[in-house]
C-alpha cells in the first residue's frame, strides 16, 4: 500500500500517499459513493483521475466512515456532514491530506526538484529573497520552502484576492534541516494572523503544513 506517512501531530492528522496503482486498484481503494462516481465520470485526463481517486483512498485511511469531499465556491475543500476541517495537496504522483477537528489547516507538497526561482519576484518580498540566498545566491530549496509555506497559508485563509509577496510573510532565518518549523503570517489586515508552520522532506517531496484557530480570522 502506498501510504508512506500517517501520523498525528499537534492535534492534526496528516497522510501522504504515493500514487503507484493502476486506475482499477485506485477505484477499489477509493470506495466511491454514487455522487462521487458521477463526478469521477466527468474527469477525462488520466493523471487527474488518479489524483482524484488517490485523494479519496487516502481520506479513507484517515477517516473510516468515508465522508464526501465537497468544495466551497472559492475552491477550498470541506467534508460533507462533518465538523473536521481538511486541506489537500497533490504534486506529480503524490497526494497529501491534513485534518484538524478545531482549527483550519493548510498543507502543500512539491517535488524537491521543482524550480521556482524564475517566478521568485512574484511571491517573495525583498527580505524573503535575501533569506533564500547563501553566499549571495538564492538556493532552490529555500525558495521552494517559501513557496510551499505561502501556498499552505493561502489554503488556510478564506480569501482569494491574496498577493503572495505582499500579504503573506515567511520568517526562515535559521539553517534548513530535513524537518523543522518556522513562523508565517497573513498581513493583509490591521491585525496580522500569525502561525507556526512545519516542514519535512519525505522521499522526493517537501511538505509544509500549519493551522489557525478560526476565531483569529476576523475577516
Amino acid at each position: 500500500m502506498p501510504l508512506i506517512l500517517h501520523e498525528n501531530t499537534g492535534n492534526a492528522e496528516i497522510g501522504l500517499w504515493k500514487i503507484s496503482e493502476e486506475i482499477g486498484a485506485l477505484q477499489i481503494l477509493a470506495k466511491l459513493s454514487v455522487a462521487d462516481t458521477i463526478t469521477y465520470s466527468e474527469i477525462s485526463a488520466l493523471h487527474r483521475k488518479k489524483e482524484w481517486l488517490a485523494t479519496r483512498a487516502l481520506l479513507n485511511e484517515l477517516i473510516k466512515d468515508h465522508p464526501l469531499i465537497k468544495y466551497h465556491n472559492n475552491g477550498r475543500p470541506y467534508l460533507e456532514n462533518s465538523s473536521v476541517n481538511i486541506s489537500i495537496s497533490h504534486s506529480a504522483g503524490y497526494v497529501a491530506i491534513i485534518l484538524h477537528k478545531t482549527s483550519v489547516p493548510g498543507i502543500d507538497i512539491e517535488l524537491i526538484t521543482r524550480k521556482v526561482g524564475k517566478v521568485g519576484s512574484r511571491f517573495l518580498s525583498t527580505e524573503e529573497f535575501e533569506a533564500c540566498c547563501e553566499k549571495g545566491h538564492p538556493t532552490d530549496f529555500r525558495m521552494l520552502l517559501h513557496w510551499c509555506a505561502k501556498e499552505a497559508i493561502f489554503k488556510i485563509i478564506p480569501l482569494s484576492d491574496i498577493e503572495f509577496s505582499r500579504d503573506i510573510s515567511i520568517s526562515i532565518n535559521e539553517a534548513i534541516e530535513k524537518e523543522g518549523s518556522f513562523r508565517g503570517a497573513f498581513n493583509s489586515r490591521p491585525d496580522p494572523i500569525t502561525m507556526t508552520l512545519y516542514y519535512r522532506t519525505i522521499n522526493e517531496v517537501i511538505m509544509v503544513w500549519g493551522w489557525v484557530d478560526p476565531l483569529k480570522f476576523k475577516l
